[in-house]
């Protein structure tokens, strides 16, 4: 059993972010789509108290941080991907 999810959130995020800010020279828009919604319904596939769980963790990572953009995009990741 993971005991330390935070890194395996991290990666989560990272790679949220570089579907959604990856220009379409890099990623086929369609692909990121894709790829953003594939992550999703697999995270959704999760309990409710576990998806709680990660929309606490995201908040909290978020808060954290300094940067106002990375905040304000890993706190609206729970809305974004419909989490409960």
């Amino acid at each position: 059993m993971i005991k330390d999810y935070e890194p395996l959130i991290l990666g989560l995020i990272d790679a949220f972010l570089l579907l959604e800010l990856s220009g379409s020279d890099e990623i086929d828009p369609d692909t990121a789509v894709r790829g953003m919604e594939n992550i999703a319904s697999s995270l959704l596939a999760m309990s409710n108290a576990d998806q709680l769980e990660l929309r606490g963790a995201l908040m909290r990572i978020g808060a954290q941080s300094e940067d106002s953009t990375y905040r304000s995009f890993v706190e609206g990741l729970p809305d974004m991907i419909g989490l409960a």
